[in-house]
């Protein structure tokens, strides 16, 4: 990222940029990202309520599909993609995760498939009816969804779905222990917004239809105890409690939006 590309951000992106920039170099330096991108079913184990596993079911078979992903991070959604034949461009505000993704898209073998650059997710630089699918894993809660919407729309081809994981803000004692709280590979920028069922409603003006996912109702306690519970018998309890009991689902903490244009 030059300096004029500093200078047009704005000040919620330069916020967004620098600490992501601070926070992948310093994990990729201390070896907890690593070169290697685990097989899927590694990853959904890592995940602590399944989200992963199931974005990735709706997002079905990704043979020849051009998807476009924001806020690549250091790259372990986007090389996932493309190992299952996805063409991925990946885009990002900090120029060390796309310069960690592109190494490890090398790595896993992908980078013929993988186009990674600097770009501002509200002002996409691409043709109208470029893209099958648009992704994010969280990535509209750092965004200007006023903008994001009708961009992310503009992008997507005809009958074209955009896709995106992000933490839910509307369980009051959820919010309290992301601000004050210390917890388990806990990361926030000073920009974050938390959505909520406007927010998505919100972006979801520019589309045809929008579905709703939440996970993590009582599974969530892993990311503060680890392995003192197990994972399963709690997953197992969030689709009992989610799937028949409607209203525990703001109590959630994450969810996953799909737009279908």
């Amino acid at each position: 990222m030059d300096e004029l590309a500093h200078r047009t951000m704005t000040e919620a992106q330069r916020l967004d940029a620098d600490y992501f920039n601070a926070l992948w170099l310093e994990l990729f330096s201390r070896g907890e990202i690593g070169p290697e991108v685990p097989a899927d079913e590694e990853m959904w184990q890592r995940d602590l309520g399944r989200s992963l596993q199931v974005a990735f079911e709706w997002l079905g078979d990704l043979e020849g599909k051009r998807v476009l992903e924001l806020g690549c991070g250091p790259g372990d959604y986007t090389i996932m993609m493309a190992r299952r034949g996805a063409r991925v461009t990946a885009l990002d505000l900090a120029p060390a995760g796309l310069h960690i993704a592109r190494r490890r898209a090398q790595h896993n073998g992908v980078d013929s498939a993988v186009n990674v650059s600097w770009a501002v997710a509200e002002q996409l630089p691409f043709p109208a009816g470029t893209f099958d699918w648009v992704v994010g894993f969280g990535l509209l809660h750092h965004a200007d969804l006023a903008a994001l919407g009708p961009e992310v729309r503009r992008v997507l081809r005809p009958g074209g779905r955009a896709l995106f994981r992000e933490p839910l803000g509307t369980n009051p004692l959820l919010q309290f222990a992301r601000e004050h709280l210390p917890y388990r590979d806990k990361h926030r920028s000073l920009n974050e917004h938390p959505l909520n069922y406007t927010n998505i409603a919100r972006v979801g003006c520019c589309f045809r239809t929008t579905r709703v996912r939440e996970f993590y109702l009582l599974s969530m306690i892993s990311r503060a105890v680890g392995n003192m519970l197990p994972s399963s018998a709690l997953w197992v309890l969030d689709e009992l409690f989610i799937q028949r009991l409607p209203w525990v689902r703001h109590w959630c903490r994450y969810a996953l939006v799909e737009y279908a244009a």
